[in-house]
């Protein structure tokens, strides 16, 4: 009402039912994938198993808390891509910083005074990007095992795009694909029958029926 000075503030409900392809849509932003794809409780990831992961890294904490840990606090909501290019950065500027407080630099009473204060941080900072590095080859490898920017477009393909025939040729070649995780299969098995669900012939028995096939 521009006739007082109150600020009226509208809240708007709405019912997710309105909106039943968002949540079926891959994530691609860094808390939303270690959510999805390694898991994420009571703020901790485990990490046991991932390949060429050291023993000190098979379980850490990741927390948006203030004063946590400032990389994921700033991050958790970047995409993938930008987030590549975030840890890549991240380990350029800790190796800066390493290498002006190697112990070959310390000239005086003063420098190694200086290493000796530095060196906590120093040591928590190396365990962060070393965290971080390690969560995020991990996303990676898993992102190409499991084939998951085709199962993302083809997500986004179905949402958006109207093509039965195309959609249900390709849908066919994914639920027999042994790459794609059930998971997957199962959203993009829904999604299909959103889309299609009111068409004539929607071929979704069928698509069931290689969805019980799939797993």
């Amino acid at each position: 009402n521009n006739n007082n000075n109150n600020n009226n503030l509208l809240l708007l409900v709405v019912d997710r039912m309105d909106d039943p392809v968002t949540p079926l849509l891959s994530q691609w932003t860094y808390q939303a994938m270690v959510h999805e794809l390694l898991g994420l409780n009571n703020n901790r990831v485990i990490l046991r198993g991932v390949p060429n992961v050291s023993k000190d890294l098979e379980e850490v904490v990741l927390s948006s808390a203030p004063g946590h840990d400032t990389f994921f606090q700033s991050h958790r909501n970047s995409n993938f891509g930008e987030l590549g290019e975030a840890i890549q950065k991240l380990l350029q500027d800790y190796q800066a910083r390493s290498q002006q407080h190697q112990v070959s630099n310390l000239k005086s009473i003063e420098d190694m005074q200086s290493f000796m204060e530095k060196y906590p941080e120093l040591r928590s900072e190396s365990h962060t990007v070393s965290k971080h590095v390690a969560i995020m080859g991990e996303l990676a490898r898993l992102v190409e095992v499991c084939s998951l920017m085709d199962v993302s477009a083809f997500e986004q393909d179905l949402a958006c795009t109207d093509d039965q025939g195309g959609h249900l040729k390709e849908l066919m070649s994914k639920l027999d694909s042994s790459s794609i995780k059930i998971p997957d299969k199962l959203r993009l098995g829904m999604l299909y029958a959103l889309r299609y669900e009111t068409a004539m012939q929607n071929a979704i028995p069928a698509v069931k029926e290689a969805m019980r096939r799939g797993g």
